[in-house]
């Protein structure tokens, strides 16, 4: 649903080379020493790791936040009912090879028929991740369903809390909701969907128990010039984690 349109690639050359540095690293190596470190309320990702998902689809994000959030909490059961390229899959499977682990995983989306605004995934889990478009600012298909239809931004709010709502009945007690979402700037106005989740999001989140900032690369917007923009550009995502009660 969210990872569903090709980027678009401007120089080819460069596409190369970064795809010769990509093979050249030892990424296994620097998850796991990643892995090590203590998880903080602020990630940064310069250069994306292309072991988890496909970097080539618009809307994919780096699957390392979602590996340290699995393994910060030490979640034996993980959820994703937006799962679009199969980031957190990958992000799974690739924890069970490297430590023998037995980490239980379910994946949905709707390219495959799972409703996030109206079904909950099967079963109950100690973390549960979910990464919904942000409104509008990539279309992902023609379906009304789809949370990056172009309605207005009330419409969205709406959606994105019923999919929260829906998303929270899979945590089990104990264990969290973690929700990656980015601000939105349009027309002079700011828009920020990760506030009204925390202002008045739906009941039965949980107790918020964190807030991380991840530092945005390598966006599409990157190529678009912004020298008139009176305002700050955004460069960030924010990631709300939920203790379910």
């Amino acid at each position: 649903m969210r990872e569903t349109e090709l980027a678009e690639y401007t120089n080819g050359e460069l596409r190369e080379a970064n795809q010769y540095q990509a093979e050249a690293k030892d990424w296994n190596r620097v998850v796991r020493t990643e892995l090590e470190q203590p998880l903080t309320s602020f990630v940064s990702y310069p250069e994306r790791c292309p072991l988890f998902g496909d970097g080539r689809f618009r809307g994919n994000c780096d699957g390392r936040l979602f590996l340290s959030l699995v393994w910060h909490y030490k979640a034996l059961s993980v959820a994703d009912p937006m799962m679009g390229s199969g980031t957190t899959k990958d992000g799974v499977n690739w924890l069970n090879a490297q430590y023998r682990g037995c980490i239980e995983y379910w994946g949905g989306d709707l390219s495959s028929g799972f409703n996030a605004t109206a079904e909950s995934p099967p079963g109950e889990y100690d973390l549960v991740w979910l990464h919904p478009p942000y409104w509008d600012i990539i279309t992902y298909s023609d379906d009304p369903r789809d949370l990056s239809a172009r309605v207005s931004y009330v419409q969205y709010l709406s959606r994105l809390f019923e999919s929260l709502a829906q998303a929270a009945k899979a945590v089990r007690p104990g264990g969290h909701l973690a929700v990656l979402l980015g601000d939105i700037r349009r027309r002079g106005n700011y828009f920020n969907p990760a506030w009204e989740i925390w202002a008045g999001g739906p009941p039965g989140l949980g107790r918020l128990a964190s807030v991380i900032i991840k530092a945005q690369h390598a966006c599409g917007s990157d190529r678009v010039g912004y020298s008139s923009l009176p305002d700050p550009r955004i460069m960030h995502e924010t990631c709300l984690v939920f203790e379910k009660q």
